[in-house]
């Protein structure tokens, strides 16, 4: 993964231990905390949705045309998509079943797919009125295992 999405990421992880300092430093019980917790798994999965299509959409583009750029920022940068391993997976089966094949594998090896998913569901289950009872160090845990998931996925496509 290129030193731009590192930093992406390590600061991302930075926030997350600075809430995870406030919350252990006697706060645990303080009504913020929940909110703290929601915020920490929101900006988690956009960071990990931002730094994956970034990572195809790199990819993709090095000696193409600007309208090729243009279109493919179109279609991959500014769409939704949640920041699942399936969802990454279908990605690459659009552009190349090799990848995709390479990207499944690797990710299988990994152990860390049920992490990156289970961030998207927590995600996912707040964006649609659910409490998250996860802790700051489960959040913590799933957003170290999503970079495991993105470098397999930069490995992957450069």
């Amino acid at each position: 993964m290129n030193g731009r999405y590192e930093q992406i990421i390590n600061d991302t992880h930075e926030e997350l231990n600075s809430i995870k300092k406030w919350i252990n430093s006697g706060n645990q019980f303080d009504s913020k905390s929940r909110y703290l917790i929601s915020y920490a798994v929101i900006k988690s999965s956009g960071t990990v949705e931002v730094v994956y299509k970034s990572i195809i959409f790199d990819a993709l583009v090095e000696g193409t045309t600007q309208e090729t750029k243009t279109y493919l920022e179109k279609m991959i940068i500014d769409s939704s998509s949640n920041p699942n391993t399936g969802n990454m997976s279908q990605m690459l089966q659009q552009i190349s079943p090799e990848w995709r094949t390479e990207f499944d594998d690797k990710v299988n090896k990994s152990g860390e797919k049920d992490k990156l998913n289970s961030l998207v569901k927590l995600r996912n289950d707040f964006a649609h009125g659910t409490n998250i009872t996860a802790s700051i160090d489960t959040v913590i845990k799933y957003v170290k295992s999503a970079k495991k998931i993105l470098d397999i996925l930069a490995d992957t496509v450069k």
